[in-house]
Parts: structure tokens; sequence; C-alpha cells
């Protein structure tokens, strides 16, 4: 059955006003991204245990910690991930998650194939990391990483072949690479995708749209997943959509989760 949670700081940067919003559509679990405008791997200890407490107290809880790890240039010093893929998997264990979404490093296209190794090497590293803790990496697809087309994405994950390396599916990043969702990103990823990040948007303008509005085939791939255990993660984008994160607001929030259980009922697939 699916899951449903929410990037939280779609809806405002602060917890509270992000618990309350959630409680009234009764979303029971949130991606941890940001706080306060703050990422969530500059978040210290302290912050992180009041978060825990106050996703008890209100009977929620952590579906993945929404990192930024990979989201930087490949030229970077390989250390520098490391040290935060280490620090997102401390926190995933502080908040009793085991997921992490990470991301395949950003490069200049004539570079995807000279880089190729290093980004394999890079992630085999990072998922030992992970592995030992008992963590899970979540390879997002994403606009100018090496994983940004279908293609990349089940090349690397083949290549990384390791059981801390799975697939976060992203329909509307697949359709900004100019690729048909269900059609052609869907088969090549399948077997590896374990998460799913619920957006949409048009190919003809690129505009992001409420789920089922646009060209992500999200009516056609949902049903796929039904009968799994799997987190559909709101991540509307309906106000901003930045490059680190978006924004959308109580109110477009609001409609984005109507329009993703709207999806789900007419389809008759269970969720929670």
């Amino acid at each position: 059955m699916y899951r449903i949670s929410c990037f939280a700081d779609e809806i405002s940067p602060h917890l509270d006003e992000q618990l309350d919003v959630m409680e009234r559509l009764n979303v029971r679990y949130l991606s941890l991204r940001s706080l306060e405008n703050v990422n969530v791997l500059d978040l210290t200890d302290g912050q992180l245990r009041e978060i825990a407490g106050a996703l008890r107290a209100r009977g929620m809880g952590v579906s993945s910690i929404g990192s930024p790890v990979g989201k930087t240039p490949i030229s970077d010093d390989v250390n520098g991930c490391l040290d935060q893929t280490r620090r997102a998997v401390e926190i995933a264990r502080l908040l009793d998650c085991r997921r992490v979404r990470v991301f395949s490093f950003y490069m200049e296209k004539d570079e995807l194939d000279d880089r190729r190794g290093e980004v394999v090497s890079r992630l085999s590293r990072m998922c030992e990391i992970a592995a030992a803790a008992g963590v899970t990496l979540m390879h997002e697809n994403e606009a100018g990483i090496y994983g940004e087309r279908s293609e990349r994405c089940a090349d690397l994950l083949e290549s990384v072949n390791h059981p801390a390396l799975r697939a976060v599916f992203d329909a509307s990043n697949f359709v900004a690479a100019s690729e048909a969702p269900f059609d052609t990103s869907l088969p090549r990823v399948r077997d590896y995708v374990d998460y799913m990040h619920i957006k949409d948007s048009r190919r003809s303008d690129g505009v992001i749209v409420p789920a089922g509005e646009g060209d992500g085939q999200l009516s056609a791939i949902l049903p796929v997943f039904a009968q799994r255990d799997m987190f559909l993660t709101l991540e509307p984008h309906l106000a901003v959509a930045g490059r680190m994160r978006g924004f959308t607001g109580a109110e477009l929030f609001a409609r984005a989760h109507a329009a993703l259980t709207g999806l789900l009922r007419a389809a008759n697939i269970a969720y929670a």
C-alpha cells in the first residue's frame, strides 16, 4: 500500500505550520529537507531531537532525509561528499529513518562519458558508508547531473550494483529531460524503484502542475507499484521551483494533495 509523505518545507519553513497542515490532510510522514530555511545537513543534533519529539507527539514519522548529497559539481573534492554522506546517515539514524536521497553530481554534457567512472566510484563509497549503518541511498534523477536521463540512471544503478543504492522515481524530472516517464523512463529503472516523488509538469512549456495535469503519465505509473509498501512523497513546486528546493505554500499544497489522492481513488488504489 502506498503511504503519502511530503517535503514539508514546501508548506512552510516552520515546523508547527508544516505539521498542522499535514495533520489536517492526514499526511503522516515527511521527508526532511530543510527547516527554518536551514538545510537538513546543517541542523544541529539538538534541533533534530526537537523535530523527532514534535513528530512523535503527533504520531508522525520521517520517510526520508532529503539531503543535497551529490548535488555538487563532480570537480569538487570527493571527501566533501563522503563527509556529507556520513552526516546524512547520522541524521537518518537520529530520526529513525532508513532512507537518504542523493544525486549523481553536476557536470557538463560533454563530461558525461569521461566522468562516468568517477561517479560510479563515489556512489560506491557512499553506499559502503550507508550500508554500515543500515541506511539505503535513494538516487533521484535530476537535471544537470549524471543521472538526468533514464538510460544513465539505469547504467549507474547497474554499475554500482549495491543493495544500499535504490532509485527515487521523479516523473516530472524525466519530463524535463524530454522523456515519456511511463513509456521510456520507467522500463529502464523499474527494478530499482523504491520511492517516488510526486509532481507533474508540461512538456510544452516546462510549467510544474499538480499530479495528473501534465505529461508525467502518473495515472499510468501509480498502478505499477500499488501492491508494494512504498512512499509517495509530494514535492509540488507550485510556487517556486529552485535548484536546491521548491516551495508551494499551504493552500496550493492542499490542491497538490487533492490531485494525488484523486488519482489514487480513481484507480482504486489504497493509500494511507
